[in-house]
């Protein structure tokens, strides 16, 4: 995989054409963690009279680079082809619109025609405290869910609301020592958290050691807005 090659062929392949008014990248090469595994989330700003050529173009500027194994059509930010090569890089084409670029994260410029970028002002990728104490309130009905799916002897679903629940206990610690990026939940957390605490989350084998560690990491000003009586029911109960 040669995430850098790839940008510099697609990229240079969607140039060629002329249709598009910015080209840039987003995500971990943005932000400059990215590592040899990174996938690359290129963009494409166009105005509507280039949109539906350059849509038809697509793939083709992908696979300058090499062809594809598989390949999907998705709608997230505007359209976006998400695809694999066959070294197995992950690389997503986003298509937004020129005059209404969606301003998150971190950017990083390949080409800006006529300055749009230049007023580009990324918003953190963080939550609010009322978001995190819902997400709290959230972890104690699944608590729950998984007491209840554990006493039937249900293991598979306990297992994938256990998944669920450590995720929701990542972004929380993400939280804390990294707010503006929250929003990214595990990925890369062990390059975030202290590796005390990280190794602690690796460790949790079971829903009452996630859910004390949890209990440990909500700051009071989110714990105010939560249903502790709720939580503590039910830390209490699946820690019998």
């Amino acid at each position: 995989m040669d995430r850098y090659k790839a940008i510099k062929i697609v990229g240079d392949e969607i140039l060629k054409d002329g249709l598009v008014e910015a080209l840039f990248l987003k995500g971990s090469i943005a932000r400059g963690v990215d590592d040899d595994y990174s996938d690359v989330d290129m963009y494409a700003a166009v105005t509507p009279e280039n949109r539906e050529e350059f849509l038809g173009n697509r793939i083709q500027y992908m696979e300058k680079y090499l062809p594809m194994i598989y390949y999907t059509e998705s709608n997230f930010v505007g359209p976006q082809i998400v695809g694999v090569f066959e070294d197995l890089l992950h690389f997503d084409l986003y298509t937004v619109d020129a005059d209404n670029i969606p301003q998150t994260d971190n950017i990083k410029v390949i080409y800006d025609k006529a300055g749009i970028l230049a007023t580009y002002t990324p918003a953190p990728l963080g939550y609010s405290d009322n978001q995190l104490a819902k997400m709290v309130d959230s972890f104690a009905f699944t608590m729950l869910e998984y007491y209840i799916a554990h006493s039937r002897g249900d293991a598979v679903w306990a297992a994938r609301l256990f998944s669920h629940q450590a995720a929701v206990v990542g972004v929380v610690a993400r939280h804390v020592y990294d707010k503006d990026t929250a929003q990214l939940g595990l990925k890369g957390l062990g390059k975030i958290l202290p590796p005390g605490l990280y190794q602690k989350l690796q460790a949790a084998q079971n829903m009452a050691t996630l859910a004390k560690l949890l209990d440990e990491l909500v700051p009071n000003e989110i714990r105010i807005n939560t249903n502790q009586k709720f939580f503590q029911k039910m830390l209490e109960e699946v820690g019998k």
